[in-house]
């Protein structure tokens, strides 16, 4: 997608629900490349942009009205989704401009009737679009507040008239997920998004999907194998497209905060599911970007391995971190992507001296930092990407309206030190990112003990 900035962003927020135009192959500033990485997202405003449909009227100055899309979404919520990066691909902007922070109850009443129905769901609107979706977790706060955020998006579309879910809860078995996007074929679904833990396991699966017609996109990074790793599909080519951050950047964005703030001593690295492409790509980029006097006390068996495999549940990260902690007690930092897994890992853990560099933002560890209130404990942060499954909706519809979908919608990113503010003891839920779009009334009702 070819990237270009468009400095009447302010224009743009002046007229959030009008604008046409032609191709998407572009991209527009969401904050100024000057702030400083430090800043902490904004709060949400409600805009007539996130209420755009495929019927909005728009002025030839939106790349994507020819789409029924609308790239003017709120800066604020860029912001919150992101932080303050610079450029952002259009349809990116477009998904964010559909997030509604000020819902109906109609739609807060579907959207809960979707996201609490295990495996079906009609949307109420008539629309012959059925839209698959195949996770291959399911358990934790953070596959669910993402499985809600496309359900919102889904409903954004009339379209869409039925939601199929399947869900894997980390089978150790691959075919407990080929057997879901197998389903998904069988059940006749327009498309397909979700996140492919198993990655080249699932190859011959989503190759049968879009060679039945059904469209494959991927969020959160989800490749199905990395670039030259064996048996790996090529999105664009084999699959419709990939959505999230550039994973070596990630992995380098990582090595930076940790040289920075360990300079010489041991730390540990964190991943996910074995092997899922999240993990393994950022892992083979940040090792190796580690200073000299950096010691990873575990690492990967070999380059195509992920290391420090915890399944991003909470229960499995605290044995892990326990069981390095055993035998190298004095560990400076740790890497991993999933902030609410180290608060369980750390708990009760005497802290003296520890840089953190994570990518999701749920606040049980930024609270137990500023309730530590140890100057020389610093936690870094991306963003928890739970939006991203917004995208890869936005990406699947623009698809059949005939628009030229990149094989890569990379996600910007960028690295926030944790500050008190991030400690938010309003929040409808510790265990949900900051970043997430889904609204606090939605929240309460799927975490109704908060």
């Amino acid at each position: 997608m070819k990237s270009r900035v468009i400095a009447l962003i302010a224009v743009l927020a002046l007229v959030l629900a009008a604008c046409t135009g032609d191709v998407a192959e572009t991209s527009t500033t969401a904050a100024p490349e000057e702030e400083p990485a430090t800043t902490v997202a904004a709060e949400p405003t409600t805009t007539a942009a996130a209420e755009v449909t495929t019927t909005a009227a728009a002025t030839e100055e939106d790349p994507l009205a020819a789409y029924g899309e609308s790239t003017a979404a709120d800066p604020a919520l860029v912001e919150k989704a992101l932080g303050p990066v610079g450029e952002v691909p259009d349809i990116v902007l477009a998904s964010i401009a559909r997030a509604s922070q000020d819902l109906d109850q109609a739609t807060i009443d579907k959207a809960m009737e979707c996201f609490t129905n295990a495996v079906e769901c009609d949307t109420g609107t008539g629309g012959e679009v059925i839209m698959g979706y195949a996770d291959g977790g399911g358990l934790n706060v953070w596959r669910q507040v993402t499985r809600m955020e496309a359900i919102l998006q889904a409903l954004t579309y009339p379209e869409i008239g039925t939601m199929v879910f399947r869900d894997a809860q980390w089978s150790t078995d691959p075919a407990v997920p080929i057997g879901d996007i197998n389903y998904m074929v069988e059940r006749g679904v327009t498309f397909i998004i979700g996140y492919p833990d198993w990655g080249v396991a699932l190859g011959d699966a989503i190759k049968a999907a879009e060679a039945a017609g059904i469209p494959y996109v991927p969020y959160s990074a989800g490749w199905v194998g990395l670039p030259g790793q064996d048996g790996a599909l090529t999105p664009g080519t084999d699959y419709l497209s990939i959505v999230g951050e550039e994973l070596c950047a990630l992995g380098e964005s990582f090595a930076g905060i940790i040289n920075e703030g360990v300079g010489e001593g041991q730390i540990g690295v964190l991943g996910g599911t074995p092997g899922n492409a999240l993990s393994l790509g950022w892992q083979q980029c940040h090792i190796p970007a580690l200073a000299p006097g950096v010691e990873v006390i575990n690492p990967p068996a070999d380059p195509n391995s992920t290391t420090g495999d915890t399944y991003w549940a909470n229960d499995i990260a605290r044995d892990v971190v326990s069981g390095f902690l055993s035998t190298n007690p004095d560990i400076a930092g740790f890497s991993y992507e999933y902030a609410d897994g180290l608060y369980t890992a750390l708990e009760g853990v005497e802290i003296d001296e520890m840089t953190l560099a994570i990518r999701t933002d749920e606040q049980t560890l930024f609270c137990d930092w500023a309730e530590r209130n140890n100057p020389n404990y610093h936690i870094w942060y991306s963003a928890g990407g739970n939006f991203q499954s917004r995208t890869a909706v936005t990406a699947q519809m623009m698809n059949l309206q005939g628009a030229e979908v990149p094989a890569e919608i990379v996600v910007p990113h960028v690295m926030r030190e944790v500050t008190a503010a991030d400690c938010n003891p309003d929040r409808v839920t510790p265990t949900v990112s900051n970043t997430s779009l889904v609204p606090d009334s939605v929240l309460a009702l799927m975490y109704p003990e908060g």
